[in-house]
């Protein structure tokens, strides 16, 4: 992409981003004067960390005016002085207990594109460079039915949290790409070192922990396992597993289970976690209603509660509608949110704005005219 093909795309982004955030979506996170603030910066395309802000107003008033957010994020850690550079010097006095569900995680949702712009070609997969000796653009070939996945697995994560853990203060929010971020604000979790949060990962995921305190049987190294009507926690959701496979026999008032068949169960309903993002103390996470750089998505707060999520899709996340011209720069058909786009290179198409955006944020089409930013709905 030419320098001027690259300024029309960031002139476009630039005013759209700015006039997202002249409406002042942002949800305020708890405690925002103790949190350190960072942003991708669009112009600069660095990180800028460091930041602290007394109020949203003050937060605003940057980033529609000096740096604009292509990502946009604040510490879960609070601080006595955010703005310190040194980690050191900022003086940790806690952090949310947070977690982070990947849908590209779960089988057959992983695949990616490599696509090389300057050669007109793609790859099934991952390619370390390009013919010309460039760095492909890594094309994600995710769809909706892989976050539903991603959905599940974060309720069933926060009914752990719950029932288990007893946390009661438990947000979640889709990350506006591909996953979801849980949040705990209970007090009592502020404080846990990087190692205590870890042992919970451990617990969650049924790894690095002797699960023979749940099940002594494993212990024991009994062929049989026992449970009663009135279990708990991992047993209780063993055993309905178990139920529900017709792996159980009735003993008396007991039920009866081979080990062979629990061990297979443990092995398919643990969870898949990142357990780095919970360790770390002084892990970033985006604002809710921030806009996504890589989407153009919100990352949007949801009620766990909530029962119509199979009726969503990608665009229920799309803060903008209308319609922009854009010129491709590669011949390919390509899966944006719910639909097959078929880009010509150099042969300029009109299509709906959120999936103009998406391709303009992965750097794969050119915007013929950026002031068009103005006729999008926002």
């Amino acid at each position: 992409m030419s320098h001027l093909e690259l300024s029309n795309n960031i002139v476009f982004l630039k005013k759209l981003i700015r006039r997202y955030y002249s409406k002042k979506p942002l949800k305020e996170p708890y405690y925002l004067p103790k949190r350190e603030i960072a942003i991708y910066s669009l112009e600069d395309q660095v990180y800028i960390r460091h930041l602290s802000f007394p109020s949203m107003n003050n937060l605003y008033q940057y980033i529609t005016r000096r740096k604009t957010p292509l990502h946009l994020y604040y510490s879960s850690a609070y601080y006595e002085d955010p703005s310190a550079e040194k980690m050191d010097d900022k003086q940790w006095l806690g952090s949310d207990l947070i977690f982070d569900i990947d849908s590209d995680h779960f089988p057959g949702c992983g695949e990616v594109l490599s696509i090389c712009i300057n050669n007109n070609k793609y790859y099934r997969g991952k390619v370390k460079k390009c013919d010309d000796g460039g760095k492909p653009v890594v094309y994600p070939l995710i769809n909706f039915d892989c976050i539903r996945k991603g959905w599940s697995e974060a309720i069933r994560l926060i009914d752990i949290l719950r029932d288990d853990l007893g946390y009661k203060e438990i947000a979640i929010s889709f990350s506006g790409n591909r996953g979801f971020h849980i949040h705990v604000y209970d007090e009592d979790a502020r404080k846990l070192t990087g190692e205590e949060r870890r042992e919970i990962v451990d617990y969650l995921v049924l790894k690095n922990f002797d699960i023979s305190r749940i099940f002594p049987a494993l212990g024991k190294k009994k062929k049989s396992v026992y449970f009663t009507h009135d279990e708990r926690g991992w047993r209780k959701r063993v055993l309905k597993e178990a139920l529900s496979r017709g792996n159980v026999s009735v003993i008396g008032d007991l039920y009866r289970a081979n080990l062979e068949d629990i061990l297979n169960i443990i092995e398919d309903i643990r969870l898949d976690i990142d357990p780095v993002v919970t360790m770390d103390v002084s892990r970033l996470s985006r604002f809710d209603y921030s806009i996504n750089g890589k989407s153009g998505l919100l990352v949007y707060p949801l009620d766990p509660s909530r029962d119509d999520f199979d009726e969503l899709d990608y665009l229920s996340f799309s803060p903008f509608s209308g319609s922009l011209n854009i010129n491709p720069l590669i011949d390919a058909s390509l899966p944006v949110f719910d639909k097959v786009i078929t880009l010509r290179r150099n042969v300029s198409i009109r299509i709906e704005a959120p999936y103009a955006i998406y391709l303009t944020l992965k750097g794969l089409v050119k915007v013929d005219n950026p002031n068009e930013a103005d006729e999008i709905n926002v």
